[in-house]
């Protein structure tokens, strides 16, 4: 107990530290190419909804976050758990590292909730833009969307209305 609590906070640290040394970025007028997603698939577990909802004509990556593994859950979509990620936040696995260095034109946070694997894998993610919905930290995201996680089709409207603004699509 002692050591997963030093082992959250020397995360924070590297989180905090790493949105602290993020200056004000230019958005790109760049078309988007590639789109990364990251879910907490325990609460929402139809992302492939969400997929189909944004309407993009580009390559989309998802990476869903599960709490713990269970033997008894088929997972046929690409993973991650909270002892995945070690000591300073670091990822333990190819498959998460893979996607943390791989930098995409739009990383979409879709969870509300404040729990700290979801916040390392969106705040250590490379993207060019990211986007988060209602309850997600905002010094993670550039641009934040006043949904709720099951209002799917309201958020990919509103991503919609943004993207245009910033002539990304």
């Amino acid at each position: 107990m002692f050591l997963k609590g030093l082992q959250h906070k020397l995360a924070k640290k590297v989180l905090t530290k790493k949105l602290n040394k993020t200056t004000t970025k230019e958005v790109e007028a760049a078309p988007i190419k590639t789109v990364g997603i990251i879910v907490n698939a325990d609460v929402t577990e139809d992302f492939q909804h969400i997929v189909k909802s944004l309407q993009l004509n580009v390559e989309i990556e998802v990476m869903c976050y599960h709490k713990a593994f269970q033997k008894t859950r088929e997972v046929n979509y690409p993973v991650f758990y909270e002892k995945d990620f070690g000591w300073k936040g670091k990822a333990k696995t190819t498959e998460l590292a893979e996607f943390l260095n791989k930098p995409y034109d739009l990383l979409i946070s879709y969870y509300s909730d404040e729990i700290l694997p979801l916040q390392l894998a969106s705040g250590l993610q490379k993207a060019n833009f990211k986007v988060g919905i209602a309850g997600s930290n905002q010094e993670i995201h550039d641009v934040i969307i006043q949904t709720k996680e099951n209002e799917v089709t309201t958020f990919a409207k509103e991503l919609h209305t943004y993207l245009h603004i910033l002539n990304k699509l």
